[in-house]
């Protein structure tokens, strides 16, 4: 797991051929004026899902982990809570889905929580259980791009 400020984005473009792609998207957009939706911007490779929403109480949301792709979240307006735990610290609740690309898990007895606002962005790979739109402080509306880099 990493984050850091998207100014920074430029540090971790050497970790996988498609981050250069995805860092470029996330700095080179007005990402306020795109729509909740899905974008393209090297098929299956790389998208982009744009996302609204209003955080939720952690009980509320459940721990997920992906295989197929790396998750760069983006925050671009709001803040929220996410949590992380190592994956093979964890108990499966659903098995993992080849077509959804996602597997869920029981929450862990220990967890670090990552405080993100805007202008961060944090990146999950296949070991890093995650719990995203969670509360920080007190319940608000968040703008987040979530840009899926396939792995292998």
């Amino acid at each position: 797991m990493i984050l850091d400020l998207l100014e920074n984005g430029k540090h971790y473009i050497s970790l996988n051929s498609q981050f250069a792609k995805a860092f470029a998207f996330l700095t080179q957009n007005d990402l306020e004026r795109f729509s909740d939706g899905r974008y393209e911007i090297d098929g299956e490779n790389l998208f982009a899902t744009v996302m609204s929403y209003t955080t939720r109480p952690v009980i509320e949301v459940k721990w997920e982990a992906h295989q197929k792709y790396a998750d760069i979240q983006y925050m671009v307006r709001g803040k929220e809570a996410i949590g992380w735990a190592p994956v093979s610290q964890l108990v499966l609740s659903q098995p993992y889905s080849e077509e959804k690309d996602i597997a869920f898990f029981e929450t862990p007895r220990i967890w670090t929580t990552i405080n993100m606002s805007e202008n961060y962005f944090a990146i999950f790979y296949p070991q890093d259980a995650h719990q995203p739109s969670c509360v920080c402080n007190e319940p608000g509306e968040v703008k987040k791009v979530v840009v899926k880099v396939k792995l292998g």
